[in-house]
């Protein structure tokens, strides 16, 4: 017998699932699992989305949030000089999250470039859109991974910039809500750590597996960073997923996760899930690509529940 939860929670899929051709059934499963646990199921629209995934999700007729940018030419990132490229996917995200009713969208913010780096996706790869914003002196020797820049004086003044520009945006779009979310470590990426969520007056989204590979490249503890995240208070969306990397594995051959739940993994997610109730996150995104099912859903509800 399922357990029902009297928690308002929120459990959404990644956008992703309706590329396959029983997204429907995937959907209707779904609805109902979460119907049985009491959750409330919803989609996150991927910024990977080309326009057709957007509509499809958007006719399942279930509450949507978005990953920002959608459909735009540039990723969003505010610790740019030039505030224009990511100024502009922001007004078109903020068109289309009005035009389908979307109050909520969270998105990767913070870069150490100047050079616009290209929105990823619709047929456009992660290392090619990146590639050209790489700046070597701020990666581990021979590859894309970050090096421990924190702390520097040019990283003070993007964080800076990035703290101005998301003042700006709840002036512009008092109406939306944008989360910022922890980067996996790559391409100069400046939001990893607890630190800097500490600093924001901002809502988060804390993205597990980022944390994973942040942690263990960057040599920090993984739940000493998560608990930090959630003690700020600023943590109101989690983006669940599993990595199958370990200590075992050298840090040039990690990646991301984007993983079932029932992946093997080293994470213990039932703690970071019972952590993230402990401090009454409610808001759960399975972010997996390839083999999501109404599994990952009881997965995540026996976590939640501590079975």
């Amino acid at each position: 017998m399922m357990m029902k939860n009297d928690a308002d929670i929120i459990v959404e899929y990644t956008s992703s699932f309706v590329r396959r051709s029983d997204y429907r059934d995937l959907a209707e499963k779904a609805l109902a699992v979460c119907a049985e646990y009491g959750f409330k199921f919803g989609i996150q629209v991927h910024n990977t989305a080309d326009f057709p995934e957007l509509e499809k999700a958007a006719a399942l007729n279930v509450p949507m949030t978005f990953h920002a940018p959608v459909l735009c030419d540039y990723q969003i990132n505010l610790a740019a000089s030039d505030f224009a490229p990511a100024m502009n996917s922001l007004k078109i995200t903020a068109e289309y999250m009005r035009k389908y009713n979307v109050a909520k969208a969270v998105f990767h913010g913070f870069n150490m470039t100047d050079v616009p780096i290209p929105s990823f996706g619709r047929g456009l790869d992660y290392v090619k859109a990146f590639g050209p914003a790489m700046r070597r002196e701020l990666c581990l020797d021979g590859t894309f991974l970050c090096n421990d820049f924190i702390g520097t004086p040019e990283y003070k003044m993007r964080f800076e910039r990035v703290v101005e520009r998301l003042a700006w945006m709840k002036k512009e779009y008092p109406d939306l809500e944008f989360l910022i979310e922890n980067d996996f470590p790559s391409f100069g990426a400046g939001s990893l750590f607890a630190d800097f969520a500490a600093g924001l007056d901002n809502p988060v989204c804390l993205d597990v597996s980022h944390l994973w590979a942040a942690a263990f490249i960057l040599d920090r503890d993984y739940f000493t960073e998560a608990e930090a995240f959630l003690k700020n208070g600023n943590v109101r969306m989690l983006h669940l997923h599993a990595s199958p990397y370990t200590s075992s594995v050298p840090k040039h051959k990690w990646s991301d996760g984007h993983m079932s739940l029932l992946t093997p993994n080293k994470m213990d997610l039932p703690r970071l899930v019972s952590l993230c109730g402990k401090y009454n996150v409610k808001h759960y995104v399975l972010e997996i690509i390839e083999t999501l099912s109404e599994r990952d859903i009881n997965a995540f509800a026996c976590m939640f529940n501590g079975e």
